[in-house]
């Protein structure tokens, strides 16, 4: 096998061999075509890859994972798997920290602040490097954005009805500490068709005492997409603050930050991305007008960089100062850089394109095996869909033991795991909606998809239909 390394990794290193990151001899031969080695990933904004015969192609990114070959894996909306390489990049990193704890940081190039990494990051999510940096999750994303603003009592934050308990959390205790008011949008769910509604929702419930709107950008209940870039646009039109759910989308979709222009984006790295555990990324805009004034409270800088005067937060590395907090899992927080390098080798663009085409297929064999029975709660609709499915076979949407036990059965008898979730359908509704939500990534084939539906009907029939 060839030695490749991470463009994050100095000169030193590489002669050492240490580290392997799947290059051209890891794919082999017309795969070397396919996938360039990912050695040169930090320049990743400059290398357009090679397309090779697509079901060729994907067939090498799958063998380069080392999911259980018994199980189909269609869970990935709760955590993702890493690539064989990264695995052993991350296993060398943790080694190195142990046999130097004192060294192996600046052997790895990872200076305070990781700089490189980040420059690296924010040329592939459309940013400047003093504006992204890595978090543990999104749900630490999101407490450090919503502690971080300046709220106050009255102050009401807009979110929708559909949003995680990482985004609910912190809003709540902002509602309790501070006195700030929780208004809930109303999303559609079953009829989605354009952007307009999604604005006019949010648009039918602002007050002059709205600051700020909090939305997921993938609903983690229903996997819709909602249209980011007209909701931030919404909000800044209208002086609003614009707080971004990304759980989803790193990894899954091609994302460009500034373009989007919301003001703040917290991402998982261990979902889509397939970063290890407790990785996560977060953008925060710190170029332009009208910057929300911004605490970087959970930091180990304040002391020596307060929030400047008049807000000029565009003076400073405000990314820097959420990155240097502490001791860090450094060698998560390289693996992850990795995993991304890899998906920029390989394609974003093509990335979701092959993501949300599985989606599309499952959708449509879903269709036509039931043959109009049962309940969607995903839009078949390219701009709304995403890598996530959520279907209900059953009549009873609201019988969670019947669809729980479906989904548990689904994974002991078929070898096909999924997950269940449930949720309000409408606002109001005083019972919860219950769905099998299905992750389709770029390990997938439709042959495993075609399988599952057949599993899932079969399943259905014996359950009683």
């Amino acid at each position: 096998m060839a030695e490749i390394v991470s463009s994050a990794l100095p000169g030193s290193v590489t002669r050492r061999g240490f580290i392997k990151l799947a290059g051209c001899a890891a794919f082999g031969g017309a795969a070397a075509i396919a996938l360039p080695d990912f050695a040169a990933a930090g320049k990743s904004d400059r290398v357009k890859p090679v397309l090779a015969p697509e079901a060729h192609f994907w067939e090498k990114v799958r063998q380069e994972f080392i999911l259980d070959p018994d199980v189909v894996y269609l869970n990935i909306g709760t955590t993702g798997a890493m690539p064989r390489r990264v695995l052993e990049n991350y296993a060398e990193y943790n080694r190195l920290a142990a046999s130097r704890p004192r060294t192996f940081e600046s052997e790895l190039g990872a200076s305070f602040g990781l700089p490189d990494q980040r420059a690296q990051l924010a040329a592939q999510f459309g940013c400047n490097a003093d504006e992204i940096c890595l978090s543990r999750n999104t749900t630490d994303g999101m407490d450090a954005i919503l502690n971080g603003l300046d709220f106050n009592a009255g102050d009401e934050i807009l979110l929708t009805h559909h949003e995680h308990i990482g985004a609910l959390s912190p809003l709540n205790v902002l509602q309790d500490r501070y006195g700030v008011v929780l208004t809930e949008v109303e999303i559609p769910v079953l009829d989605v068709r354009n952007a307009i509604q999604f604005v006019e929702r949010f648009a039918a419930k602002i007050s002059g005492r709205t600051k700020a709107i909090v939305f997921s950008h993938i609903t983690y209940k229903t996997g819709t997409r909602l249209p980011a870039k007209d909701l931030c646009r919404f909000a800044r039109e209208n002086g609003l603050i614009s707080i971004v759910d990304g759980a989803h989308a790193p990894g899954m979709l091609k994302l460009d930050f500034h373009d989007m222009g919301c003001d703040f984006y917290a991402g998982a790295g261990h979902k889509w991305q397939c970063g290890p555990g407790c990785t996560g990324i977060l953008y925060m805009r710190n170029h332009g007008e009208n910057l929300p004034k911004f605490w970087a409270q959970n930091s180990s800088t304040y002391t020596f960089l307060a929030q400047p005067a008049g807000n000029l937060r565009g003076q400073y590395d405000i990314a820097y100062a959420m990155q240097y907090r502490g001791q860090a899992n450094i060698s998560a927080q390289l693996a992850m850089v990795d995993a991304c390098n890899m998906w920029e080798r390989i394609g974003r663009e093509r990335i979701e394109a092959y993501v949300c085409g599985l989606s599309a297929h499952l959708k449509k064999a879903l269709q036509k095996k039931f043959d109009g029975l049962g309940t969607f709660f995903c839009p078949d609709k390219p701009e709304f869909a995403s890598g996530l499915t959520s279907f209900n076979p059953f009549a009873d949407v609201t019988d969670g033991p019947r669809l729980t036990t479906f989904v548990q059965r689904l994974q002991d008898e078929y070898g096909y795991q999924a997950r269940y979730t449930n949720f309000r359908l409408y606002q109001d509704d005083l019972e919860d909606t219950y769905a099998v939500r299905i992750s389709t990534h770029l390990f997938h084939n439709r042959k495993q998809l075609d399988g599952l539906v057949a599993a899932m009907f079969d399943l259905y029939g014996q359950m009683g239909g």
